[in-house]
């Protein structure tokens, strides 16, 4: 070992020098000072080469390891590792830690900044070289591919001969996902079906012949919509009884296993399926893994001259990077790494993290389990951060998310990226669970394309502030989701079971027993529970979103619920969200109040229940609910369960689908009797409203409204949109809606900045 240490320690002193005499005299090298160290790595390179870019590194680890040792040298110079063209791998995470950002004199500058508008420079930058595109994956090769043997597979007829085998790759025990060339494949899906019955959260009733009792039973999964609306479970199944028709599953559901409510979308009728059977490969580009045999099997999309498949990958791990500080997870106090920065770089080949037992699971899902607490889910991932930057990177292909950031994080931003093709969300923000250790905020998520993902866990939203507070999360154009857009949530009762959705992120130590005990969703029990929702104060404005809520139901465009107060959605673009799952665009759901909703133009939408939709005392003010696909089942704007005094609607624009509907829902639980909602609760005026053939469309509301002296000022009339084909709406010279001081709205603003 002392042998060892003493060549560790050689090594690290000839490579400074080394690294000193080639910047001096490469003349290939980009200008370099004593200011700032510059390294390069490129997938032809050599590890035992010096970093520059006439002689770069190989590996990324390797470039990180050798900043390191300048750094113990004395050098805490800004460092930037440039990444050639190409595909550079990394078999497992690469962790950067405090060591690797800004620790000694740089770290006065880092904590000035005080707001997510400053952002000093970066002490460690990952940056792609000039214009290329360098990759970072977790994707080996498969190879040696051998056409199967059709006798000894049970396969449809259509796949006989198509079908190719391989061996898993040597380190590799199971994965989820799998990729060509062109990007990630389906893994074999069966026929769908419905529960026969409601089984609880381990036991699914299935009709005859849709499950079997497979030689892998453990590579089989079931994906279920477990009876809810709003979500989907990837379960792997423990046993099959073919008999009786009734299967365990390994892992609990998030609810218990059974039929859909009558109104809820699907695509086929049908709620569940099974994956990773051979019977199931049936198409192009379908794949099945038999960890027992160690063997893959694939129907190649885009075969070889010889039919066989080429370029296929095979994921390692499901974090490609994750930059990690010292996390002091039950204290007051976290150690954040600082001044970490990656530009240009694309990020892909990433595996989805499955769920393989409850004790990850249980209780650790966030609003709902639409993702885990704290997990390694995205492909690059910041835990315990601050003023942290991605600007100009691609998250693409991959089984998971593109970029988290949990726990303590602050100041950090992503910006100029686009994220596509993800097996799940976009961008994640998620502080503590409820309590008093509120260190995940001051963020900035700007200017990014999010475009379809969701596609394996359909529930995943494209930016998600979870427990994360005083963000702003702007000109994001977010488009092609399986369920929602932007969620501003927290949703946990602090009286919440350990094992129950949250239950065990709550910091019960931090919370007083009796606002644990008292829960009752009211306006005064929030205020007493505000205090420990983290998700206040965040600034959603100038996104655009369209097609969303795709695959799941009762999802919408923009979501808050359940989280803090002084929360504003202003200013957004929602449009050509047409399928029939879609209850409103904007949704104050359970347990939230003191949110504006400002400046939205929400146009051509399907959105059957409301277009804005309350549950709370927010304010309503200056939106625009023009053109839906249809009248929708509620009102244009519905209040919702609960008192909703002091809520301010004014100066909206409503105009009614030609079938029409109420511009107005007071929609109670059901069954409920006291503590309604209220129309005579709100201050509302200076609204104006049209319906395009009904001239007697808000009579009876106008009736009722001015009566109470609310309305006085409200109109109808035709609001004389400049071209709403066109999208153009701002208003034509002798308006209304400029006499009621309506505010036109420039969708032009709203969505990327180009």
């Amino acid at each position: 070992m002392r042998t060892n240490n003493i060549r560790l320690k050689y090594y690290g002193v000839l490579l400074l020098f080394s690294w000193i005499a080639f910047s001096a005299c490469d003349s290939n090298n980009t200008k370099k000072n004593e200011e700032h160290i510059e390294l390069y790595v490129s997938v032809e390179g050599n590890d035992k080469a010096v970093g520059t870019l006439s002689e770069p590194f190989a590996t990324i680890p390797k470039a990180v390891e050798a900043v390191r040792e300048l750094r113990k040298n004395g050098n805490a110079a800004p460092a930037t590792i440039y990444l050639r063209d190409g595909r550079h791998l990394l078999s497992e995470t690469l962790v950067l830690g405090i060591e690797d950002g800004w620790t000694t004199s740089g770290e006065t500058s880092v904590s000035e900044a005080t707001d997510a508008t400053k952002f000093p420079l970066a002490h460690l930058t990952f940056s792609a070289y000039q214009e290329e595109t360098p990759i970072i994956s977790s994707g080996v090769p498969v190879e040696k591919w051998e056409l199967a043997s059709d006798e000894l597979l049970d396969i449809p007829e259509k796949s006989k001969g198509k079908v190719w085998v391989a061996n898993i790759p040597e380190g590799l025990t199971k994965f989820y996902t799998l990729y060509d060339e062109e990007g990630r494949l389906n893994r074999a899906r069966a026929e769908g079906f419905v529960p026969t019955k409601m089984g609880d959260k381990k036991t699914v009733h299935f009709p005859e012949g849709k499950l079997k009792n497979w030689d892998n039973l453990e590579d089989v999964e079931l994906n279920i919509r477990p009876s809810r609306a709003w979500m989907i479970n990837m379960l792997p199944l423990a046993s099959v009884d073919e008999v009786n028709r009734v299967a365990k599953t390994k892992v609990s559901a998030t609810y218990a296993m059974g039929e859909l409510a009558h109104w809820v979308h699907t695509k086929d009728g049908n709620s569940a399926w099974i994956e990773n059977t051979l019977e199931a490969l049936d198409e192009p580009g379908e794949w099945v893994i038999n960890s027992k045999t160690r063997k893959i099997y694939l129907w190649p999309k885009h075969p070889a001259a010889d039919g066989s498949p080429q370029g296929i990958l095979a994921p390692t791990t499901s974090e490609l990077v994750r930059v990690e500080g010292a996390i002091d997870y039950d204290g007051a106090k976290d150690q954040a790494v600082k001044g970490i920065s990656f530009s240009g770089i694309t990020f892909s080949h990433a595996d989805r993290r499955a769920w393989t037992n409850d004790e990850q699971q249980l209780g650790w899902g966030m609003q709902h389990d639409w993702d885990m607490f704290d997990s390694p889910t995205a492909m690059l991932r910041f835990r315990g951060a601050e003023n942290c930057q991605v600007t100009k990177c691609k998250f693409v292909n991959s089984g998971g998310s593109g970029v988290r950031f949990d726990l303590h994080a602050q100041r950090n931003k992503v910006e100029d990226s686009e994220f596509a093709h993800l097996g799940e969300a976009g961008i994640i923000l998620a502080g503590y669970g409820p309590g008093t250790k509120d260190v995940n905020h001051h963020n900035e998520i700007i200017n990014n394309e999010i475009h379809h993902f969701s596609e394996i866990t359909w529930h995943s939203p494209g930016i998600w502030a979870w427990q994360s507070g005083h963000n702003r999360i702007a000109n994001n154009y977010i488009h092609h989701s399986g369920y929602a857009g932007i969620l501003i949530t927290n949703r946990v009762e602090p009286d919440r079971k350990l094992n129950g959705e949250g239950g065990r992120t709550v910091r019960r130590n931090e919370i007083p027993q009796d606002v644990i005990a008292d829960t009752e969703e009211t306006y005064e029990n929030w205020k007493v529970r505000e205090k420990y929702n983290h998700s206040r104060h965040n600034i959603v404005e100038y996104n655009e979103i369209t097609h969303a809520v795709q695959l799941l139901s009762d999802g919408n465009c923009i979501y808050v619920s359940g989280a803090g107060t002084g929360n504003i959605i202003r200013y957004n673009y929602l449009h050509d969200n047409l399928e029939h799952s879609m209850p409103a665009p904007i949704r104050c759901d359970d347990d939230q109040h003191e949110t504006l909703i400002q400046g939205n133009v929400l146009y051509n939408n399907y959105a059957f229940a409301a277009g804005i939709a309350s549950k709370g005392t927010n304010d309503i003010i200056n939106n625009f609910i023009i053109a839906p696909r249809v009248a929708p089942k509620l009102g244009y704007i519905s209040f919702e369960w609960v008192p909703v005094t002091g809520s301010k609607v004014h100066r909206n624009i409503i105009v009614s689908h030609p079938d029409g509907g109420n511009a107005y829902a007071e929609r109670p639980r059901k069954d409920q009797t006291t503590n309604l909602p209220n129309l005579m609760q709100t201050e509302m005026d200076s609204n104006l409203y049209y319906h395009p053939t009904n001239p007697n469309f808000m009579e009876a509301h106008f009736k009722r409204m001015r009566a109470a002296g609310k309305e006085e000022s409200s109109r109808f009339a035709e609001p004389m949109f400049i071209d709403v084909a066109g999208e153009n709406f701002g208003f034509k010279e002798g308006s209304p809606a400029l006499e009621l001081g309506i505010e036109p709205l420039d969708v032009s603003k709203m969505g990327l900045i180009k």
